[in-house]
């Protein structure tokens, strides 16, 4: 193809000579997909409205808003945009730096899963799945180096990723999510004397600051353990029991069940974390004026929370759409971001070389829609095979 002829920016086809403008710039025309277009040097212009829509996307602010602060039609913006969804941020992760504590934690989004990685301030490294699962967890945590303190909500998927990958981390739960599951057994007002101590404890493991409380504390999970024994191994059995009074879990294939279930599975919880050492890493770990976090909020709050709210705000964006936003507002909350935005563009082409590609895949598969020369069956069938044919497949007559 000869360079003066310039290629298809939305299938790399060749092009011709297709008339002028009215302000007499060339126009082409595409032989394949027939799509005309005029030769545009506008670096400058590409990076300008990039930024927009980064700027956009990023934020909260309407496509309509948008449009009249620089005074166009929404559909000039969606046409200025159409190509910037197919550039790609970076993974700006440092697979070389020892971070201190890192926090994990899951997000999801109607079919899709954010698995998020930071550390008190910033974002380190994000993965996309359907489910958070220890497979999952592992690409995430093969992002970075093992660090000395790794906190999590207690997912079993996340603790299973930890192990495997960082089998030398110390592993701090999340004090806050061990709160709210012992708040779920107890309730909030509870009227037992076993669940207002099994609360109680609860609420002073927010409050512990130094060694000493920790052992005090631990003290007391053991007082608890000796005093509600008969309670906590208390036995209810099916001949016994009412058919209406057995609860629905209990009901299939169960001879007996602990008679006050959640608080001895609340109990047994912290017994477990106890002597795992899960519960005090950010005590136990602690040197000098290092302080060290005892629960996820940093990423719930600073990281989870307002990516939905960004979501919500743009809600009516395709999945994919979706997930660009998630990845454009992520990459700007990294804290070493060495890349601006707009240099990414300009080295994918603004996305031209995306959509192309995009646009042949797509032509190809409309193209074997009927059927593949190697014998494969057709993506789409738009017709039922009405001629005759000596098989089995159309027959006349009445069904009995």
């Amino acid at each position: 193809m000869s360079t003066k002829h310039p290629p298809c920016p939305v299938c790399a086809g060749r092009s011709i000579k297709h008339g002028t403008t009215t302000s007499s710039r060339q126009r082409w025309r595409c032989k394949e997909c027939g799509h005309t277009f005029t030769r545009c040097h506008d670096d400058a212009g590409q990076a300008m409205w990039f930024r927009v829509f980064v700027d956009w996307l990023t934020s909260g602010i309407s496509l309509n808003t948008l449009a009249k602060i620089h005074n166009v039609s929404v559909s000039t913006l969606q046409r200025r945009f159409a190509t910037f969804w197919y550039v790609q941020p970076p993974m700006p992760a440092d697979p070389h730096r020892v971070y201190d504590q890192v926090f994990i934690d899951g997000t999801y989004f109607n079919t899709k899963c954010l698995l998020v990685l930071a550390d008190c301030d910033h974002v380190i490294s994000w993965f996309w799945g359907y489910t958070e699962d220890s497979w999952a967890y592992g690409r995430l945590l093969d992002t970075i180096a093992p660090p000395l303190i790794a906190t999590t909500d207690g997912h079993k998927g996340s603790a299973k990723a930890i192990r495997n990958t960082w089998p030398e981390t110390k592993i701090q739960r999340c004090l806050v999510h061990v709160k709210r599951n012992i708040q779920t057994a107890t309730g909030l007002h509870p009227t037992s004397a076993m669940g207002k101590a099994l609360r109680r404890l609860s609420l002073e493991l927010l409050h512990i600051d130094d060694l000493d409380q920790a052992a005090d504390w631990t003290i007391k999970l053991q007082k608890f353990g000796q005093t509600f024994n008969t309670q906590l191994n208390e036995k209810s059995y099916v001949k016994d029991t009412p058919l209406e009074q057995i609860p629905k879990s209990k009901r299939h294939n169960k001879r007996w069940w602990y008679t006050h279930y959640t608080h001895r599975a609340a109990y047994m919880q912290l017994v477990r974390l106890s002597k795992a050492g899960h519960l005090f890493t950010y005590l136990t770990e602690k040197q000098g004026t290092i302080a060290y976090k005892s629960t996820t909020n940093s990423l719930e709050g600073g990281i989870n929370s307002p990516i939905k709210s960004l979501l919500h705000a743009h809600r009516g964006l395709r999945d994919e759409h979706q997930r660009i936003a998630c990845d454009w507002w992520l990459y700007t909350h990294t804290q070493h971001t060495t890349t601006d935005p707009v240099d990414i563009a300009r080295e994918q082409n603004w996305g031209k070389d995306a959509t192309a590609k995009a646009t042949i895949l797509a032509h190809h598969e409309r193209q074997t829609a009927n059927g593949h020369d190697d014998g494969r069956p057709a993506l789409l069938d738009n017709a039922i095979d009405a001629d005759y044919n000596h098989s089995m497949g159309i027959r006349k007559g009445t069904i009995h």
